[in-house]
């Protein structure tokens, strides 16, 4: 009985030995523990003003580009609206225009058209005119020699200058009509000026709501 004390005193001190050294080892891992816990708190508040200033400046940036977006739209329809009401001023000036111009044709050609039939109607007149001499010539008791071959000449000048104020009208008429498609080229140059700014506008306008 005696020689057996010893041995559960042995068996005491292993026992204590190793609940101390596994007390110890508990001791030191659950202040690591709580070391890094503290650590890993303090990361995690870090972490969280850092996801809340990033949501802000996500939120700011969101708010400065629908602005921006809002901002160019209105920029935009403000364009689209002025350029259509020039265009719309370019399509009236030009219809305007061109009633002026037909106007002005048709008067002009009236115009030349009566002098046409004034200077036919002359000209058609003029061979009965000269005509009508030798027919009064007999009546007459003595007629001046010098008279009779000066009717011919002064006959051919006329006509010739009826002829050439005929040329002038033809002439007139045919700038009139260049004029007038001079004109309606420039009229169609314009509108095409005017519709490639608009058409380009609309397509960087769809290239900024893609994006």
């Amino acid at each position: 009985m005696n020689s057996e004390l010893p041995q559960d005193v042995l068996v005491l001190l292993i026992g204590l030995s190793i609940v101390s050294g596994l007390f110890l080892i508990s001791m030191v891992r659950t202040f690591r523990l709580l070391r890094d816990n503290h650590r890993m708190e303090v990361e995690i508040a870090k972490m969280e003003k850092q996801s809340v200033l990033q949501q802000l400046e996500v939120t700011a940036v969101h708010h400065d580009a629908m602005s921006w977006r809002a901002k160019t739209q209105r920029q935009f329809d403000a364009l689209r609206s002025e350029l259509s009401h020039r265009l719309l001023q370019v399509d009236q000036g030009g219809a305007n225009v061109l009633k002026e111009m037909d106007a002005v044709h048709q008067q002009t050609l009236a115009v030349a058209l009566a002098k046409i039939s004034e200077l036919e109607a002359a000209l058609s007149a003029k061979p009965a005119a000269v005509a009508l001499p030798p027919l009064v010539t007999p009546a007459l008791p003595k007629p001046p020699p010098p008279s009779l071959p000066v009717l011919p000449a002064v006959d051919s000048l006329r006509i010739q200058s009826l002829e050439a104020e005929l040329a002038a009208a033809k002439a007139e008429i045919a700038s009139g009509r260049l004029h007038n498609a001079a004109l309606q080229r420039a009229l169609l140059l314009a509108r095409r000026k005017v519709s490639v700014p608009a058409t380009r506008k609309s397509a960087t306008r769809s290239t900024v709501r893609s994006a």
